[in-house]
């Protein structure tokens, strides 16, 4: 009697593990978790403060505790935690075409790829013009179409650009002029080689950059030393469709924003693997339209450029 209570009781433990294995496969198989309605909406459609025109570009300042939004009229705006524009300014030239993305440096400064006037541009925070370099060309220091900036924890400066030359330049700012310390990459589908690098993360001597065309992540050291590709073209959880944006969140996965699926991806930084997403194409709360770009906050709030919807969308993990 007892030894067949015992048979029974452990074929329910062992069908309520089987339900629990199936149930969690099925929540990764399906990025559930981090979909749903935003906790905010910031902005709306116009060349207003706090107004936007396909904004393309955000960054966040974690000393400041801010972000910039650059837009499609070369509007830079200064925003708080809470959606309200600080302060603003306009990119000194639009005819030729508008920035895509922005940076802030070590020095707090913000840093523009000014992306078709091939040039990068340094403003304070309060928007007055530092310094730029930078010119149309395949030489040393010069840009075709300049896309992001990072900085390694020694100050070097990167800067990412397609357009032929579809490579990283590596710049020394510490004294009056700005100095080429060394570049990699090359236009192409192969390891090592882009196809319009658009976004990129450092982390210790790491950089992870969307390989936005080739639909994967590239991963080097920042010595310029190829070390592996990240997930592949798909919409599926660790597949990519034109990944543009890219940021981190406090425990260090990749937070990636994905143009060509309407969609914000975290991956899993050590495997590549996909844990969640959030968003759909739409036009609703919660859905998105080409996002470009997304910046995540000290408190892991995750603030996604919703290009197409010309606004802002703030999502919680």
């Amino acid at each position: 009697m007892g030894g067949s209570l015992i048979c029974r009781l452990n074929s329910i433990a062992r069908a309520i593990r089987l339900i629990l294995c199936v149930s969690t496969c099925a929540l990764v198989a399906t990025g559930c978790g981090g979909s749903g309605k935003p906790e905010a909406i910031w902005g709306e459609t116009g060349v207003g403060r706090g107004q936007l025109v396909y904004p393309r570009g955000i960054v966040y300042s974690k000393k400041l505790d801010c972000f910039y939004v650059v837009d499609r009229v070369s509007h830079v705006q200064r925003w708080d935690r809470h959606g309200k524009c600080l302060n603003d300014w306009h990119m000194p030239e639009m005819a030729r075409g508008k920035p895509v993305g922005i940076s802030v440096g070590p020095d707090d400064n913000v840093y523009v790829p000014d992306t078709h006037y091939s040039r990068v541009m340094v403003y304070t925070p309060d928007g007055k013009l530092l310094r730029q370099w930078g010119k149309f060309g395949h030489g040393d220091g010069e840009f075709i179409y300049p896309t992001d900036i990072a900085f390694d924890s020694a100050g070097l400066c990167y800067v990412s650009e397609y357009g032929d030359n579809d490579r990283v330049q590596v710049f020394d700012l510490s004294g009056p002029e700005v100095k080429l310390v060394r570049t990699f990459g090359k236009f192409g589908q192969g390891p090592g080689e882009f196809a319009r690098p658009q976004s990129m993360l450092i982390d210790k001597d790491l950089i992870y950059i969307t390989d936005a065309s080739n639909h994967r992540i590239d991963v080097f050291k920042t010595d310029g030393t190829f070390v592996r590709i990240m997930c592949e073209l798909g919409s599926g959880l660790g597949q990519l469709r034109f990944p543009y944006g890219l940021d981190q969140d406090s425990e260090g996965h990749l937070i990636v924003c994905e143009f060509g699926n309407n969609r914000v991806q975290m991956i899993d930084k050590a495997t590549g693997r996909g844990i969640k997403t959030w968003g759909k194409a739409g036009r609703e709360p919660g859905e998105l339209a080409y996002p470009w770009a997304v910046a995540v906050d000290k408190d892991d709030r995750m603030v996604v450029v919703d290009s197409g919807n010309d606004r802002l969308e703030v999502f919680g993990f």
